[in-house]
């Protein structure tokens, strides 16, 4: 039994990041590719500077999708401006898994760098900037 632990964790390592190894992509650059994995995402589809994400997840919670934001939109654009900048984003929207539920994220002119000055509450600032889809579709921020 305790060569079994062992092995069950290796099998565990080896298993995980095949998991995010399953999202297909459309349209999406190898360096967006590279922003979203391992965001437990079925399918990334860039058209038109709009990026549509459907997670895995059968709700995105604000927190997490804060934290997409915030970590993998917005603070790649702070570590690769100029990468960031040729992938003309201009709307995040990322949904679950069955499209039902989700948000959307402008991500328009310089929004992610104003949340990047020192003493932004980064929750309440994304908020500003979201607006909460349903039934398929995001509408568009008022």
């Amino acid at each position: 039994m305790i060569v079994m632990k062992p092995l069950l964790a290796l099998l565990i390592a080896v298993a995980c990041p095949l998991a995010g190894a399953s999202t297909e992509f459309k349209n999406v650059s190898p360096p967006l590719q590279k922003m979203l994995h391992g965001n437990a995402l079925k399918t990334a589809h860039l058209e038109d500077g709009v990026l549509r994400l459907h997670s895995s997840k059968p709700e995105v919670s604000e927190i997490f999708y804060n934290t997409f934001v915030f970590h993998n939109i917005c603070g790649e654009q702070w570590v690769n401006p100029q990468q960031f900048a040729q992938i003309g984003l201009k709307r995040v929207e990322l949904l679950n898994a069955d499209g039902s539920q989700g948000f959307a994220f402008d991500v328009r002119g310089d929004v992610c760098t104003q949340m990047g000055q020192l003493g932004k509450n980064f929750r309440s600032f994304i908020a500003q900037y979201t607006v909460k889809c349903s039934a398929g579709t995001c509408p568009q921020r008022p």
